[in-house]
């Protein structure tokens, strides 16, 4: 009969940690990609971002004494938001401090924007054309307002996920041309 020396012991447990370690940080890592990866719901993305946040229940969001709607969908405000808008499932996140800086036109638009995706999904063309049938559909966008939005539209270099300035706005003016007020769902 053998006995465990010190030495294999120790081999033991040291293997034990960092089983637990790796198991640890694998958990870690699997709830990080959940995140960025899995749309989390607004109370998750608010318990993560901390206070500086807000949440703001469908059909409260205003900017300059105007509604901000979007079916039952709510907003969550984020000041450190890296752009104007976006969208996760199931909410809207806005950055005030952009937001705030824009005309109503723009913050109309962008909003119906981020609005779109919830309706049409990732799609940024498809989130264009939602947020100009919106917009002409609701009166807020005419000719001029759509001028508005081409021209600070105009200026954007495009991503991977958004087509160039130029060209989304070439999209915008046919989906102005294609909307049917009244006829389309929103």
């Amino acid at each position: 009969m053998t006995g465990a020396t010190p030495r294999s012991t120790l081999k033991g447990v040291l293997a034990v940690l960092a089983f637990v370690a790796l198991a640890g940080a694998g958990a870690g890592a699997a709830r990080g990609l959940q995140f960025l990866y899995a749309m989390p719901t607004a109370a998750e993305y608010l318990a993560v971002k901390g206070t500086t946040v807000t949440h703001v229940p469908a059909g409260r969001l205003a900017f300059d004494g105007q509604s901000f709607r979007c079916g039952r969908f709510s907003a969550v405000l984020n000041p450190k938001l890296d752009d104007y808008g976006a969208a996760y499932f199931g909410f809207i996140l806005l950055n005030p401090v952009r937001v705030t800086t824009l005309p109503l036109t723009l913050k109309r638009y962008a909003y119906a924007h981020e609005c779109g995706h919830q309706y049409v999904g990732y799609d940024e063309g498809e989130a264009d054309c939602y947020a100009i049938r919106r917009g002409k559909t609701e009166g807020w966008l005419d000719v001029a307002a759509l001028k508005e939005v081409c021209d600070f539209i105009s200026r954007s270099k495009g991503d991977g996920a958004h087509a160039l300035g130029a060209r989304r706005c070439a999209m915008m003016r046919r989906c102005f041309a294609r909307a049917r007020p009244g006829r389309e769902p929103l």
